[in-house]
């Protein structure tokens, strides 16, 4: 019979089961996170925007203050300097008008969703290498829902940002507790009978 791999070993140390520990309560909670998140899109994509807004404001700052302090200690004069500011300015412009974001974000994604499904779609007729229907299908839906959407902003853009993250929470916990089943799967079968 040949060697096996101890429970100990396989979790690292933990002699706990993966499927009842943190990693699977984690998917579930990013599940059901995902699920709350698409009943209020709205409200995610307006937090996202004004938490995105903070970061690039104290971001800014930061890098201003640390470049000032550089030109004061002799340093030369660094156009990194006005980027921070810029930053900063951008920063609490959404900060306080959450809106402007809002609708700056919701017109980027439309905007990558028609010209990445036009691009996928093209290189899918084009080189028409295997299985290159899926691509143009993928490409055709993707110019379809980003017309769609550009057709109905600023509207969509207030939930457009909110599903959009509350999708991925969701593909995430399911990828986390499904990790951690296959985990569960390896460990009993990697466990010889007694």
């Amino acid at each position: 019979m040949g060697p096996t791999i101890e429970r100990r070993d396989l979790l690292g140390g933990y002699s706990r089961s993966v499927t009842t520990g943190s990693p699977f309560f984690l998917g579930m909670i990013l599940f059901a996170l995902g699920i709350l998140g698409l009943v209020l899109a709205d409200v995610v994509t307006v937090a996202s925007i004004i938490v995105f807004g903070a970061i690039l404001a104290i971001g800014g700052f930061t890098e201003s203050v640390g470049y000032a302090r550089r030109q004061r200690e002799g340093d030369r004069f660094s156009p990194a300097f006005l980027s921070g500011v810029l930053s900063t300015a951008v920063g609490l412009t959404i900060v306080f008008r959450p809106e402007v974001g809002v609708t700056a974000s919701g017109l980027l994604i439309t905007g990558w969703l028609f010209a990445s499904g036009l691009f996928r779609g093209l290189t899918a007729v084009i080189d028409r290498y295997r299985n290159w229907g899926w691509d143009l299908f993928y490409g055709f839906i993707s110019i379809v829902l980003g017309g769609w959407l550009i057709a109905r902003l600023p509207t969509s853009a207030t939930w457009l940002l909110g599903t959009v993250i509350s999708i991925e929470l969701m593909v995430r916990g399911v990828a986390i507790m499904g990790a951690s089943r296959a985990l569960r799967r390896l460990e009993r079968a990697s466990i010889p009978a007694t």
